[in-house]
């Protein structure tokens, strides 16, 4: 016997993922309340009917109403079907985690804590306190085994976003409010203060009061200078934090405390924002259009010089739209003192994947055309387009070249450098192989950390199955072992859809050894958070801040 399920009701799916597949008639939350696939998108789940005789169809007495799925009682045919999911019933369980990802990929994210959205609205953090960086009040260096709850004031409306940098995290409200709690290091809060404990950033700076911020960017890399920019509904861009070779766009280099308006988006909306956050600073700002304008230093910037306000950079034609750009600058470990190993990459919207930088020091190859060599700004390949068909891509430069490319058919590419099994194991190469086999496979999302000679990645498949290879002595791969080097071949043990993953701590090599101290956090379709990894300062949730090597639940 066949049977059409999509003429049975709806299937309840749990916390929304942008990352795992759906099919119509399924029920997620999302944004605070029910909604329900249709045509292959979600949609506010029964918007309201005269009549609710029809699954889906909003049970009003008679009246029609709007809203969404989180309006209490609907209509499944002839009997009642109810799709809640509020603090009173179901409990109070995560649906985000904390956001750490930057456009480098930096081998450090969060000061070894965690942070996660809870679906009444509220955040709770767990793991290290120090600097006030949790929101709870605290300056102390607390190790928090369970989490606690950051601590907004009375009449704030719920929380839709956190995103962190080290020490400094910043919150998203549902009313466009911006608010940060945590240290105030390189000028990294946006209010020129330390705030143990949230303070509204809206009506600080050049930001106005009654801004709506939709998304807050940071910038960081191996050589530490921090960079930071929110974007409001209007797509106007404010920046402030460390200004090396005039990188925020603003006309000078002086360093900004508060938040500044970067001039030329008052008329030009942005949709994007990418900061490099190293030595070699610059910023990249993607607009409406997606064409792409950038300020800082001469090769970072793409144009040779140092440009101090955003110019237009589109040498791959101003016809092509930029998804993405991505950036490392990292310490070359063989030699004592500092040295500048960098590099840089756009993704287009059309999938061409263009590359500049070094291909030099001990390892070269990151280019995956079989030519070596560094590519700036004058060479004849600048810039070097290297591969169709990407989605999304990470470098790591140190002179140790490597490149790791998620392709639109879902699989997973790497060129250049082959330490800790990063490209699945074997020898170096200079040209680009799919790695992992089956296990990366249905890849929706990928993130690569790392510096000089050291990689971790995480692989998220639309099945809701992660894999994680690279570094992961202190159990970061979540696959049960507490090998130094992994190849993709595991999959994380988590025995429930995963709907999103985030990271904490250090992972990476340098000139001090091996950073073994991160920390995976995967959040479940049913709102569970997992950890595994280093323990330090309990980023995992162990009270003796011992190592997981398989995912345990955070105890909210």
């Amino acid at each position: 016997m066949n049977l059409d399920i999509s003429t049975l009701g709806y299937r309840w799916c749990g916390i929304h993922s942008p990352y795992l597949s759906y099919r119509d008639g399924d029920v997620v939350f999302k944004e605070g309340g029910a909604w329900v696939i249709r045509h292959g998108q979600p949609q506010p789940f029964a918007l309201g009917q005269q009549d609710a005789v029809l699954k889906g169809h909003l049970l009003t007495g008679g009246v029609s109403v709007g809203g969404i799925g989180s309006m209490v009682l609907h209509s499944n045919g002839t009997d009642g079907v109810e799709f809640r999911f509020m603090a009173d019933r179901n409990g109070t369980v995560a649906t985000a985690l904390m956001n750490t990802d930057r456009a480098a990929a930096d081998y450090h994210s969060a000061n070894f804590f965690m942070a996660a959205l809870m679906n009444d609205g509220s955040v709770r953090a767990w793991g290290r306190a120090l600097t006030g960086q949790q929101g709870t009040g605290s300056t102390g260096d607390i190790s928090r085994t369970f989490p606690a709850r950051v601590a907004f004031p009375p009449g704030t409306p719920r929380i839709v976003s956190i995103t962190c940098m080290w020490d400094e995290t910043f919150f998203i409200d549902a009313s466009g409010g911006l608010w940060h709690a945590g240290a105030n290091s390189d000028g990294g809060s946006p209010t020129a203060t330390a705030n143990p404990v949230p303070r509204r950033v809206n009506g600080v700076g050049q930001l106005p009061a009654n801004s709506v911020v939709k998304r807050v960017f940071t910038g960081h890399d191996w050589h530490g200078y921090r960079m930071f920019a929110c974007l409001d509904d209007a797509g106007r861009v404010y920046v402030w934090g460390n200004n090396r070779y005039g990188s925020l766009g603003l006309g000078h280099s002086t360093n900004v405390s508060t938040p500044t308006l970067v001039p030329f988006t008052a008329d030009t909306p942005i949709r994007e924002v990418f900061l490099s956050g190293g030595f070699h600073a610059a910023s990249y700002l993607v607009d409406t259009q997606g064409k792409l304008w950038v300020a800082g230093e001469a090769n970072a910037s793409g144009f040779g010089s140092d440009q101090s306000t955003h110019r237009l950079l589109m040498p791959w034609g101003t016809e092509k739209r930029v998804k993405k750009v991505f950036c490392s600058e990292s310490d070359g470990h063989w030699v004592a003192g500092a040295q500048y190993y960098r590099a840089y990459g756009v993704v287009l919207e059309d999938g061409s994947l263009y590359r500049w930088g070094h291909d030099s020091g001990q390892v070269g190859g990151s280019w995956g055309t079989g030519f070596t060599g560094d590519i700036w700004t004058g060479h004849a390949l600048f810039p070097y387009k290297v591969l169709d068909g990407v989605v999304d891509a990470y470098a790591i430069a140190g002179g140790y070249g490597r490149t790791l490319a998620l392709m639109q058919d879902g699989t997973v590419r790497h060129t250049g450098y082959n330490g800790y099994s990063i490209g699945g194991g074997g020898s170096d190469r200079s040209t680009w192989a799919t790695i992992g086999g089956e296990f990366l496979s249905q890849v929706t999302k990928l993130r690569v950390y790392g510096s000089s000679y050291g990689s971790s990645a995480m692989a998220l498949r639309s099945d809701g199955k992660a894999v994680g290879w690279g570094m992961g002595a202190a159990g970061q791969c979540g696959n049960g072992y507490a090998d130094t080097a992994n190849t993709p071949s595991r999959f994380v043990l988590i025995d429930r859809p995963i709907v999103d993953f985030s990271r904490s701590g250090t992972m990476g090599c340098g000139e001090g050894g091996e950073y073994h101290n991160g920390a995976y956090h995967f959040l479940t379709v049913d709102g569970q958070v997992m950890s595994t990894g280093n323990g330090t300062y309990a980023q995992t949730g162990d009270d003796d801040h011992d190592h997981r090597y398989a995912p345990s639940p955070i105890l909210f």
